[in-house]
């Protein structure tokens, strides 16, 4: 009995294969009819597509650049801030080698100066 069964499934696919092979634009039942295009539509589809990979490309592109000028901003921004840091450490110094405290000390300290006593101070008219 199996084998009858199996007869019959291979008669009908053999059938079948027939059938599809005879009319290779019908399919259970439904007829696919492919539309006659000529060579301007041949074209225009050719142009579609190829306007497509062009804007495709494009976006992609335009993607890319956003991305590298934003890493080039923040670069940017990092040298910006370092050399705020380094402005703000000078202006400190500035200050402090401005300071007559300190220019003393440092007077006494490298040049071995001292104030003079009252003898010795000359005024100049």
């Amino acid at each position: 009995m199996a084998r009858r069964s199996k007869k019959k499934k291979d008669s009908r696919i053999k059938r079948m294969a027939s059938v599809l092979a005879a009319y290779p634009d019908r399919l259970a039942g439904f007829i696919f009819r492919r539309p006659a295009i000529g060579r301007a539509g041949t074209l225009t589809a050719m142009s579609l597509v190829a306007l497509l990979l062009f804007m495709g490309l494009f976006y992609v592109w335009t993607r890319m650049k956003l991305v590298q000028i934003g890493y080039e901003i923040a670069s940017l921004e990092k040298k910006n801030n370092a050399l705020k840091n380094r402005k703000r450490e000078l202006l400190l110094e500035i200050a402090s080698l401005q300071s007559p405290g300190q220019l003393e000390k440092q007077a006494r300290k490298k040049l071995n100066l001292v104030f003079p006593t009252i003898g010795k101070v000359v005024h100049v008219p």
